[in-house]
């Protein structure tokens, strides 16, 4: 059993993994009870959204997500938005995670297009090849303000860090990923908390404690 610990920016919530329908109605009802006025929202409008929670909940255990959280706070007095997701993959390297590292930064580079930029870096858990870009999503009609699909641009950072043998993980890697519509506030806002994530990020085998805020384990 690998342990991923690390440290979670403070405005983030916890989103549950491979959650069942009855807990991702009573998370978001948790959540919406927080808001002024929450006693008007739409049940109609609230059953899709708690839908849409249990299926990306189900889809994030599916694909290896070990934590995944989200934000929403005032960022010089604009909302803002931000979700994370750290996962972690079977990725069969050679035991070597520098090479492992480059190969991950050319591979992915290479997919992406001269719209994202990347580097190798050495993080106190070793290399990781990280990424940055943007992307857009269409947000379906039920779910956007005016009723109609819209197509939101959306900044990304991804990081790839290969787990180490001392850790269990020969095989194994870590993926981090984070996006936000609010583009604008990436530099100042949200790259500052992912370069605090990457380097607070620890690999230990399940049971011992390494002190950081977050933790994930898996098998």
């Amino acid at each position: 059993m690998i342990r991923v610990d690390f440290s979670v920016p403070t405005d983030f919530e916890d989103i549950p993994i491979g959650a069942d329908f009855e807990t991702a109605w009573t998370e978001l009802n948790r959540r919406y009870a927080r808001l002024a006025g929450a006693e008007d929202l739409d049940q109609e409008k609230l059953s899709h959204m708690a839908r849409a929670l249990h299926q990306v909940s189900r889809f994030l255990k599916e694909v290896g997500v070990v934590y995944a959280a989200d934000c929403l706070h005032l960022f010089e007095g604009e909302p803002s938005l931000g979700s994370l997701a750290v996962a972690v993959v079977d990725f069969p390297y050679g035991g070597d995670t520098a090479t492992a590292a480059r190969g991950a930064l050319r591979g992915v580079l290479e997919s992406r297009g001269s719209a994202w930029a990347g580097s190798v870096i050495d993080a106190p858990c070793g290399p990781a090849a990280v990424f940055t870009g943007g992307q857009s999503y269409t947000v379906s009609p039920e779910f956007s303000p005016s009723g109609e699909a819209v197509d939101v641009l959306t900044a990304q950072f991804h990081a790839m860090i290969p787990v180490p043998e001392s850790a269990g993980g020969e095989g194994r890697m870590c993926l981090v990923a984070f996006s936000t519509p609010n583009v604008s506030h990436w530099n100042e806002c949200y790259a500052p908390l992912m370069v605090k994530t990457l380097r607070s990020i620890r690999f230990t085998e399940a049971g011992q404690t390494t002190g950081a805020d977050g933790e994930a384990v898996t098998g």
